[in-house]
């Protein structure tokens, strides 16, 4: 009787004393308090239940509340508060909500992992097309431009063949010379681009060490909705689509479907053919299909397919008798269809499944064209017409808890990669790999949260390495964070590094199936501060992030004399980055400036300095995006095995645009100049590697030129 007594007593002590609401009068859940008594006493914290109510013994306190997406609020209160306690939000987006490699959608601040986001803002002020367009001028990311190959990015010092690029999650196959070429990767219907830096292998796999660019689809929140597109941009690029989505709750259907052309450009304008940026066209279509037949059920339907033509047109030969060229065509189809389930079991137990059976197909057709009759013949020469093929059977799938102190996720990941071509040893080559995965995130003090992780997997070709990771989080205020963290990163082989079998006139490549998975040792730390205010935002960031790979996969001439040429594990190689960076925010202003400064296997250093600025006037939209790269040191591997350092010059970018929404909001054009400064091509150092020769510059654009650009929307309802 006297222990019921007891707790009794203490429940009514530590009685609902403040309610916590927002200036709607809404419930503020999962705020935290510290509460500091009055006369010195040692303050305390407690945290706001699903009423936004507080418990604490009644008296006077100082109180400090800290809120996801509110202002913080430093006040006197005496307890039981007579009146609720209002929260404001800040006149302008606090932050976006991350989802890559989360267990659900949060706050950036809160990530343990260090996240940039790219926001449908940003994407429709720099009127990029495709993802270089966004990415030539952000910091720690680093264009390569191959008129040929396409272009392929750089994160943290590690090459396109470091980077994991995904689409909702979902990989995207089909590398060239072991990168992605994101000029393939349309935004038509991109909601935003997430940027993970530094290893994230445990959850994702292969290919991660440098990161994970994530493309995030947009999703109808409309009963119905409708767009229109059409681009123009001054070096004969012409792009147009649509999308029309809708349907009730339950069901949403979405169509869409786009084209794409460049005419090609050179920077002699009366040369046709031959030009330094070739060619291509490009037709994009979507299908997608949800079914929520509740707020804890969703099934969604993915068929994106993309079919891109490139032509490769050749310097005319002349005869007395004929007039023709060889010119070579390349046709990359890819066909991605996926399907993503996730089931709420409960408010704390979630599992979530994607699935994709992924082809990617590339033909290379080499013909006579004469350019008298423009007929064209196919060459019937050894080499001269191929066809590889890519088909993946990939599965990822987990269960997640999400507790108030403690939670965990602990998942699967299967793929299975075929390919088949004339370029392969054998014409058919295979490889499995199966891997289990775990994560748990502990918030074992205020403010702290531990996340250790694991990887284990086998793989039918290679020896799989054990993968562990382990990050930790400081989060003593909305307004300051700091992270660290260590991973364990590998990438596999590729099937094209074990089979390549490239042997016709001039070219003696094969691939070496005894090769091993690279690895390495990553660190990071990040710190973030913060001054908020009603209207305006200033924020303070640091990071550093450090690299150690091993058995770095590169190709190697072995025999000059046959031009025998093969993949070797050849050595080790180290990034060491620091990156200060600088936001502000006022009113309608918004300004960003940063550095980045990469020292590689400590002997030179890369570095870069970008800066973006937005400002809102009478409706309109000004942006300016600038970044000075400045050179930047490369590794070739040469004949005798040994590696050389060689270096691409440094140059300027900078985009302008203005924009504005009128009609009622449904049309929005923006006009803009791409690359004011007008930069084509910088000094390099090349020569020396294996498919180099002894170049004195490398093409990183196209000159100056407008474009424009008009978007139509039309919607009806909210969901």
């Amino acid at each position: 009787m006297k222990v019921g007594r007891l707790f009794l007593l203490v429940g009514a002590a530590w009685a609902q004393v403040l309610f916590l609401q927002d200036e709607e009068g809404h419930p503020i859940r999962g705020a935290r308090l510290q509460l500091t008594p009055a006369g010195g006493a040692k303050p305390f914290w407690v945290v706001s239940d699903s009423l936004g109510g507080v418990q604490a013994p009644p008296g006077t306190y100082r109180i400090e509340v800290q809120a996801e997406g509110y202002l913080p609020y430093r006040e006197t209160i005496t307890l039981p508060a007579s009146a609720p306690v209002v929260l404001e939000r800040p006149a302008y987006t606090l932050a976006d909500k991350v989802i890559t490699g989360q267990y659900a959608p949060l706050e950036e601040l809160r990530s343990l992992y260090p996240v940039r986001v790219l926001t449908a803002e940003r994407i429709q002020a720099q009127g990029a097309l495709y993802l270089p367009q966004l990415l030539a001028t952000e910091l720690n990311t680093r264009l390569s431009q191959d008129p040929n190959l396409g272009t392929f990015a750089t994160l943290q010092g590690l090459g396109g063949e470091h980077v994991k690029v995904l689409i909702d999650g979902v990989p995207v196959i089909g590398r060239v010379s072991g990168s992605v070429d994101l000029a393939q990767l349309p935004l038509a219907e991109v909601e935003r681009v997430e940027i993970v830096e530094g290893p994230m292998s445990v959850l994702y796999g292969t290919d991660a060490l440098g990161g994970v660019i994530n493309l995030i689809t947009r999703r109808s929140r409309c009963q119905w909705e409708t767009r229109g597109r059409f681009q123009y941009e001054g070096v004969g690029v012409y792009d147009a689509g649509f999308s029309v989505a809708g349907g009730p709750l339950k069901h949403r259907l979405l169509l869409a479907g786009g084209r794409y052309y460049f005419d090609g450009w050179d920077p002699n304008p009366h040369r046709l053919r031959a030009q330094l940026w070739r060619p291509r066209e490009q037709y994009n279509a979507l299908l997608s299909y949800q079914w929520r037949p509740s707020d804890r059920f969703r099934l969604r339907l993915q068929a994106p397919f993309s079919d891109e033509t490139f032509f490769n047109l050749k310097e005319p030969t002349l005869t007395p008798y004929r007039v023709y060229a060889l010119d070579e065509y390349y046709y990359t189809r890819r066909f991605l269809p996926s399907v993503e389930v996730t089931y709420e079991a409960s408010p704390r137990w979630r599992w979530d499944q994607q699935a994709a059976w992924m082809t990617y197909r590339r033909i290379r057709q080499v013909v006579y064209k004469d350019l008298v009759t423009l007929s064209e013949t196919l060459v019937p020469l050894p080499g001269q017409q191929d066809s590889t093929q890519e088909t993946l059977l990939w599965a990822r799938g987990g269960v997640t808890y999400s507790g108030q102190k403690l939670s965990w996720q602990a998942g699967h990941e299967v793929q299975h990669t075929v390919m088949t071509g004339g370029r392969i040893q054998g014409g058919r080559a295979e490889m499995g790999d199966y891997a289990l995965w775990g994560t748990a995130e502990w918030a074992f003090l205020p403010g702290w949260a531990l996340r250790p992780g694991f990887r284990i997997a086998y793989n039918t070709r290679y020896r799989a390495p054990f993968l562990p990771a382990l990050h930790v989080r400081w989060s003593p205020s909305p307004t300051f964070s700091w992270r660290i963290g260590y991973s364990r990163g590998f990438r596999a082989p590729s099937l094209r590094e074990q089979f390549l079998y490239l042997v016709f006139t001039n070219h003696n490549i094969q691939g070496n199936p005894n090769l091993r998975p690279e690895r390495s040792h990553h660190l990071h730390t990040n710190f973030t501060w913060s001054r908020l205010h009603k209207e305006s935002l200033f924020r303070w960031r640091f990071s550093a992030f450090w690299n150690d790979l091993e058995d770095v996969i590169q190709l190697v001439i072995v025999d000059p004399a046959t031009l025998f040429t093969t993949y070797y594990n050849l050595q080790r190689f180290q990034t060491l980055g620091l990156q200060p960076r600088w936001e502000m925010r006022y009113k309608a202003l918004y300004v960003m400036a940063g550095a980045t400064a990469t020292w590689y296997n400590r002997q030179t250093w890369g570095w870069e300095v970008a800066a973006q600025t937005t400002y809102e006037w009478k409706g309109f939209t000004a942006a300016a995006f600038f970044k000075f790269q400045g050179r930047v040191p490369i590794f070739l591997a040469q004949e005798d095995g040994s590696v050389a350092w060689r270096w691409i010059g440094g140059y300027p970018w900078l985009d302008l645009s203005v924009g504005r929404a009128v009609w009622q909001k449904r049309l929005h054009l923006t006009a803009g100049l791409r690359n004011v400064v007008g930069v084509t091509s910088v000094q390099a150092s090349l020569g020396g590697g294996v498919h180099t020769g002894d170049g004195v510059s490398a093409p990183v654009g196209m000159g100056r030129y407008p474009f424009v650009r008009a978007e139509l929307h039309f919607q009806k309802g909210e969901l």
